[in-house]
């Protein structure tokens, strides 16, 4: 059995209608491999044509156990007093393309329209995704900075639009660190600028010559920010997310949690809350 990522290309989706939906719609998608789930951004006012362009990665295994080899995209809108409505769904076969995958090192399903099927088992609109299986070598592990050959001393710069916090550095941890900090960035919703996510740069310190970049995720938190200005508060809770290399191969995890507050008016920016426990960024 070999294992390796499947990244799936999210581009866009045409024709969508809903049946039980008065007015215009904000679709977003619930992407599903086996056990695993990645969810899209929310297309706001894009209507039945929407545009995401977002790549997600999946563990995968073959041969493997459990369920059939693929994927399963389920389209839904995103309402905001009532429960979100159905949309349709469309299902990508991906046991042939894992298999090329194990014996070529790598395989590709290049960017193809797929029918949306919508509750009643009729067809209407199309979905636009692309898939990539890569096949993880032998010698290659799911941790930080193996190409480095030594020790690494990794530390996080976080970027939230023009805002940017950076953790401290973990000496004699390796590849396997742990930083147990909290930051604080101040966000707006709705806003402008750039889009609505989180970006964490991993760097390794180095003493005597420029710091070395072990790679970078990114968290998506408009439907974070968007449930917090209608809830008060809202929350992702702590999720693994994989690290992009420079290459953009995937090579080892994040582990975060994000929580939005939305301030109370009578509450000054002057307020700094206690984090028993934790390390506070100053903002």
């Amino acid at each position: 059995m070999a294992s390796g990522l499947m990244e799936v290309q999210l581009v866009s989706a045409k024709g969508l209608k809903c049946t039980d939906c008065f007015g215009k719609i904000d679709p977003y998608v619930v992407m599903q491999y086996k056990a695993q789930q990645h969810k899209s951004s929310v297309a706001r006012g894009q209507g039945k044509n929407p545009t995401w362009n977002e790549k997600f990665v999946f563990r995968a295994e073959y041969p493997g156990t459990g369920a059939p080899y693929k994927l399963i995209f389920k389209i839904m809108d995103r309402d905001t007093f009532s429960k979100d409505d159905f949309l349709g769904e469309a299902t990508i076969y991906v046991e042939d393309l894992l298999a090329l995958g194990v014996e070529n090192g790598t395989a590709e399903l290049p960017l193809l329209k797929y029918s949306v099927v919508l509750a009643n088992k009729t067809y209407r609109g199309e979905i636009k995704v692309g898939v990539t299986f890569t096949r993880k070598a032998e010698n290659v592990t799911d941790h930080l900075g193996e190409e480095f050959g030594g020790k690494i001393d990794p530390y996080v710069v976080i970027q939230y639009k023009t805002q940017q916090h950076k953790s401290s550095v973990v000496r004699g941890q390796g590849k396997n660190p742990t930083w147990n900090e909290k930051f604080v960035f101040r966000a707006e919703y709705p806003g402008n600028g750039a889009p609505y996510k989180l970006i964490l740069k991993i760097m390794d310190r180095d003493t005597f010559s420029k710091d070395d970049f072990l790679g970078e995720a990114t968290i998506y938190v408009e439907d974070l920010l968007a449930l917090g200005v209608e809830n008060g508060t809202a929350e992702l809770p702590l999720l693994k997310y994989s690290v992009v290399l420079a290459d953009k191969t995937y090579r080892g995890e994040i582990q975060v949690g994000v929580t939005f507050t939305r301030q109370v008016e009578n509450v000054t920016d002057n307020h700094v809350e206690e984090f028993g426990g934790w390390k506070q960024s100053d903002f």
